[in-house]
């Protein structure tokens, strides 16, 4: 049974959180459609979206009410001051290309224990076209934890001093996920189901110009 999580805050979120909303509302600002979809939402949830720049997590973290656990690769833990940093912003480290199984294990922790799980179901930036290959890991962490995915799509890469653009999803609920469970041909369907949603996302984007 998963944990019911209460909205806290550690030091760096405090002192964060006001100089984000600065940030995305100065230097990079944003128009976010649908930007109170997560306010009131309960978690554990998975939060995905597409990866196109370094200030992608910081612009979801954002929007988010709790505080969320994010899957990164582990090189950004490079240096001592990195672990230290990106440990206490509640970085899962994962070796990109690789089985990583403590990775695999603190993420089924993370939902378990009530929090929301960023990831990118494209496994890393990408900026060719849209979601162009998803990993089945993250539908078969979604299969087997049966939690909601709440879809955010951000308009191309971020560029500063200009309006840029994100929109908040319906959820992929796991009410909906296909009968039998958790097993790969599920999460092929659940993964095209992630590629759909995206797209459908972007056009919607687009048309509310």
């Amino acid at each position: 049974m998963k944990k019911k999580l209460k909205i806290q805050r550690t030091f760096l979120y405090t002192i964060g959180r006001p100089l984000a909303w600065l940030f995305f509302h100065t230097i990079f600002p944003f128009r976010v459609v649908n930007s109170r979809a997560l306010q009131g939402r309960e978690a554990p949830y998975l939060l995905i979206a597409n990866h196109n720049h370094a200030l992608d997590p910081a612009l979801v973290g954002l929007l988010c009410p709790y505080e969320i656990r994010i899957l990164g690769k582990e090189e950004l833990m490079s240096s001592r001051f990195a672990r230290w940093f990106l440990s206490k912003l509640h970085m899962i480290p994962i070796a990109r290309g690789a089985s990583d199984m403590q990775a695999i294990r603190s993420c089924m922790e993370t939902l378990e224990e009530g929090h929301v799980l960023h990831v990118y179901p494209e496994g890393t930036r990408h900026y060719e076209k849209l979601m162009e290959h998803v990993e089945k890991g993250i539908a078969l962490l979604a299969l087997r934890e049966k939690v909601d995915m709440i879809p955010v799509y951000i308009d191309g890469i971020m560029r500063p001093f200009r309006l840029n653009r994100a929109i908040i999803g319906e959820p992929i609920r796991a009410a909906d996920y296909p009968p039998g469970g958790y097993n790969r041909r599920n999460a092929e369907i659940l993964c095209q189901r992630v590629k759909d949603t995206f797209y459908a996302l972007r056009d919607r984007l687009n048309s509310s110009d």
